[in-house]
């Protein structure tokens, strides 16, 4: 989730440095710690323009929108689709879902292993980037 975050934080100071970005959040990808960790923004920041769950608790910052019902919802953007976060996206909720191919990155770990077997792991090609899916409300 490191890697997520420095992604994000180099995009504001680059594209929106006049964007004040707040400390990071420790959610131990528990769904009831991120719903009150959203909460509690919500509270100190009536203004918050957005949130980034980089990675595990998504669905309780879901659980904690429709529980607040802010007056302007934030831009949400999480990690991967599932029913939870395609049903946000729907109810408009969640701005956008970044997700994981996770059928080529089976396809991808497949070959590595099989490549690994057939000429030994020290000859194993270095690491793998996929490019990611994205959801939108328009597009699930």
């Amino acid at each position: 989730h490191e890697l997520r975050e420095i992604g994000f934080r180099s995009f504001f100071r680059e594209h929106a440095p006049e964007f004040s970005v707040l400390e990071t959040l420790v959610n131990l990808e528990a769904n009831q710690v991120t719903h009150d960790a959203m909460i509690d923004l919500l509270a100190r920041y009536p203004d918050l323009a957005g949130c980034y769950v980089a990675g595990g608790g998504m669905e309780g910052a879901v659980s904690a929108l429709r529980a607040a019902k802010p007056a302007t919802m934030p831009v949400v953007v999480c990690n991967e689709i599932n029913a939870e976060s395609r049903a946000a996206l729907a109810d408009n909720i969640l701005t956008m879902v970044i997700s994981t191919p996770l059928a080529a990155l089976c396809r991808e770990l497949v070959d590595l292993m099989a490549h690994a077997i057939e000429t030994g792991a020290a000859n194993a090609p270095g690491q793998t980037f996929l490019p990611f899916d994205i959801y939108l409300p328009e597009n699930i």
